[in-house]
């Protein structure tokens, strides 16, 4: 085996120049290496204006406290002189009392009473023409009607929907604007279109009792239709008094003068001191941030970014150095950490809902499903550290963050089942109200003290935490990355390229579900993705599909198709199943990851039944390596190596006549001793403790498989079962 570190470097070159190959010209002429590190510059610098951005623009008043708690720091005395501001419910407590005593205003409609009396006038004219009143009676009554009507409309009708309106309501007295005068009145005074047809109707019965024919006339008449609200609701002149009463209300309840002691060290903030801490920390920051001293703000805020993002660089680089050969993991994670920490910083400034509505443990889950648990609890720690700043009681905030985030990762560990989400959701709510009581109870040391309704912003918080499961298969698209969920669906047999292969080879199908079994067991004992090797070892030889005729485990007794063909046509069509499976995987979208394993598990070998073939026939001299060669790559990961050792044990073992332990042990020694002499393994990350592990454990699962007895002494009975 070679050294680790040249193997790593070689992984990196090997990386660097596939991705190096879709890139503009200009990117061509600088070195991979040195373009790989201009590109981590470039994303963390766009990182840390994201984030300086997201934090708050103002400065930061230095200290905690909350209302009913002691305060924890030393005495504090008013840097300046400030104002105590009102709290919003005040200013509305007040607001509403003074809308509530202000007198509406209202317009004297003449117009609409003078269409009305017109319209009554002409109405009377006609009943008295069409009932032939003589002239002097039908005067007199004329005016008499008339004057009824004329004693309403000069007092005022207001509309019956509007009396039972909430401009109205708890009103007694307003304000009627009569040719720009105004007028204070009893509203009791004033008619409605009810009250006034009630008046109007008793007024007119008392008439029909003063002569005959009046009553005649009065019969026929219909006074409702003359009836109409000439008070008319002054929108315009009632919301200009409300504005200026609005504006008059002062938002402060007086001045707390420079040096004067505010709270001691230990005392309850109280309902009173509460308020002068507020106005203190509302009047501090917006100060700051408007004077000569805002470019230390700055400067602080660039630091603080600067010191956390180095701290995750520098874990990934000594920690997790995989991680930042990848542009799509260390873009994945800055992109992530960046869209959390703005979601936050949004709910924060918006101030509807509490922080903890936020599903902040969603982004480590994410990072789980796609990386590993060491690096999504770290990142989840410096978004925390983060959002803590921004906060109000960002100790509080950090406490808790980290180690429900923590426990939420861990409680996942792989999300191969939907019900999982829901198991760790729950999870997480409980982490959170038992760290939040434990919080309390430290700070208050009493069980009323507790604030027991916050515990539904974690119940929200757990209940939102399920979009994850949305998240996951959108960033796997966006990505390219390959979540358990993905893999398990992978392997199931209902798959259209495995229906195709139990279809078109079932030979092929029978020996990739024997490497899959071994792989998969074989990786669980070094460490590794084992969902990602059975995933990989089923569809490693999918190529075959094309022509499984020419392939052993197809081919009928007697019937070889390679009789008819020379030996280097014969390797060809061999050496053709691993470009045909690449085709055939990434036409049906199957993800990279598994199109690694069609890919390497042959590596650069040769065709070994047709090369040595050839040689015999033809002598070494004549025959072109070349022709007989596979084209690689050679795997670069545990489980692609794993895949390619497995697949050459299960394929050899089949042609072993005598298999015994002994035979399947030189066997495995055999393949392996090749292995590493031809190369094969330079690249991946296999130790020689995981080599003695796995030759160990393909010997002891082949033996299984063949049903390998021990040999029983001369005369001895066998129990057979």
């Amino acid at each position: 085996m070679n050294n680790p570190k040249d193997r790593n470097l070689l992984c990196f070159d090997l990386e660097i120049n596939s991705v190096n190959a879709m890139e503009p010209k200009i990117i061509k002429r600088i070195s991979p290496k040195r373009w790989h590190r201009i590109f981590l510059a470039i994303l963390f610098l766009l990182t840390s204006i994201a984030l300086y951005f997201s934090l708050p623009h103002e400065a930061r008043f230095r200290y905690e406290y909350q209302k009913g708690r002691p305060w924890m720091h030393a005495t504090l005395y008013a840097p300046f002189n400030f104002a105590i501001i009102k709290s919003e419910q005040e200013i509305k407590h007040e607001k509403d009392s003074l809308l509530k005593g202000e007198i509406p205003y209202f317009v004297f409609a003449d117009s609409i009473t003078q269409r009305a009396i017109s319209s009554l006038s002409n109405e009377i004219d006609r009943l008295k023409a069409a009932k032939s009143i003589n002239f002097v009676e039908g005067t007199s009554l004329k005016l008499k009607v008339m004057g009824v009507y004329f004693d309403l409309y000069n007092v005022g009708i207001l509309d019956q929907d509007f009396i039972n309106s909430s401009n109205l309501s708890g009103k007694n007295r307003l304000k009627i604007l009569k040719n720009n005068i105004g007028k204070e009145i009893q509203i009791s005074s004033l008619y409605s279109l009810k009250s006034a047809y009630s008046e109007v109707r008793r007024r007119l019965d008392d008439l029909k009792n003063l002569h005959p024919e009046w009553k005649t006339f009065l019969d026929d008449f219909q006074p409702e239709r003359f009836l109409a609200s000439n008070l008319i609701y002054d929108r315009e002149k009632n919301q200009q008094m409300e504005e200026k009463m609005i504006a008059d209300i002062s938002t402060n309840h007086g001045i707390v003068q420079e040096g004067e002691r505010i709270i001691s060290q230990g005392d309850i903030i109280s309902a009173r001191t509460f308020p002068i801490l507020e106005s203190l920390r509302i009047s501090f920051e917006n100060s700051r941030g408007q004077n000569t001293k805002y470019i230390l703000i700055v400067l602080g805020r660039i630091i603080l970014i600067v010191v956390l993002l180095l701290t995750l660089y520098l874990f990934l680089l000594n920690i997790r150095k995989k991680v930042m050969r990848s542009k799509r993991d260390i873009s994945f994670i800055l992109i992530t950490l960046t869209l959390m920490i703005a979601c936050c910083s949004l709910v924060i400034r918006s101030g509807t809902f509490d922080i903890y509505v936020i599903p902040f443990t969603a982004l480590a889950l994410i990072l789980r499903t796609f990386l590993d648990t060491r690096v999504a609890i770290f990142v989840n720690m410096i978004a925390a550290l983060i959002v803590g700043f921004m906060v109000p009681n960002g100790y509080e905030f950090v406490l808790l963050q980290i180690p429900v985030g923590s426990i939420a990762v861990i409680s996942l560990n792989k999300m191969q089942k939907r019900e999982q989400l829901i198991v760790t959701a729950l999870i997480i709510f409980i982490s959170y109200s038992i760290l939040f009581i434990g919080i309390s109870l430290v700070q208050e040391a009493n069980l009323a003290g507790i604030e027991w309704l916050k515990i539904k912003w974690f119940a929200f918080n757990a209940i939102l935490t399920l979009i994850t499961y949305l998240l996951i298969y959108i960033l796997e698209k966006s990505f390219g990355f390959v979540s358990d969920i993905t893999l398990i669906e992978l392997t199931f047999s209902n798959q259209k390229l495995l229906k195709r292969m139990a279809m078109e080879a079932p030979g092929t199908l029978h020996h990739s579900l024997q490497v899959a079994n071994l792989s998969e067991l074989a990786i669980s004992k070094i460490g590794g993705n084992s969902l990602l090797v059975r995933a990989g070892a089923l569809y490693h030889d999918i190529g075959k599909i094309d022509n499984p005729q020419y392939f052993i485990e197809n081919q009928s007794i007697g019937i070889n198709p390679h009789d008819d063909l020379t030996n280097e046509e014969s390797a060809a069509i061999i050496i053709d199943h691993v470009e045909k499976g690449v085709e055939l995987a990434r036409k049906h979208k199957i993800p990279e990851q598994i199109v690694d394993f069609i890919r390497t598990h042959h590596g650069t070998t040769k065709t070994g039944y047709f090369y040595q073939k050839s040689i015999i026939t033809n002598g070494a001299e004549e025959v072109e390596d070349k022709n007989f060669t596979y084209k690689g790559p050679l795997p670069t990961t545990r489980e692609t190596a794993v895949v390619m050792l497995a697949d050459s044990i299960e394929a050899a073992s089949r042609s072993l006549e005598v298999k015994n332990s002994e035979n399947i042990r030189n066997l495995v020694e055999d393949i392996f001793r090749q292995k590493v002499d031809l190369g094969q393994l330079q690249l991946s990350p296999l130790t020689f403790k995981d080599i003695r592990v796995l030759k160990d454990f393909f010997h002891e699962k082949l033996v299984n498989i063949y049903h390998v007895r021990v040999n029983y002494p001369v005369g001895t009975i066998k129990n057979d079962k």
